[in-house]
């Protein structure tokens, strides 16, 4: 921006007007220029923001798998079901499961 606003005050300088009209026409440049990075920071920055907020199953979804994980074991507690068995690998996927969101959750506190 800073380029831009030296380069158009140097035409400025090369106009045959006042010193006063050329004052004038400089601060008026740097307001317009001024607003319109305001504006686009602005929207930028809703932008950001908007992509920080997500949606309801990008915030939910570990939950409701940790959810559903917690349902089987309860079901196995009560039936006998062959994807709780000791060879498994029902336990290796809740314990990655469990180390995801527990790190997902510390991570996103920071």
């Amino acid at each position: 921006m800073k380029g831009i606003l030296g380069t158009v005050a140097g035409v400025i300088e090369r106009l045959s007007l006042s010193s006063i009209e050329k004052k004038r026409l400089k601060q008026e440049l740097e307001t317009a220029l001024l607003d319109y990075e305001r504006e686009h920071l602005d929207a930028q920055a809703g932008v950001v923001q908007e992509e920080a907020r997500g949606n309801w199953l990008q915030r939910s979804w570990r939950p409701m798998l940790m959810l559903i994980f917690a349902v089987v074991i309860l079901a196995g507690m009560f039936t006998d079901l062959p994807v709780l068995s000791d060879t498994s690998r029902f336990w290796d996927l809740l314990e990655i499961g469990l180390g995801g969101y527990i790190v997902g959750r510390f991570r996103m506190r920071k």
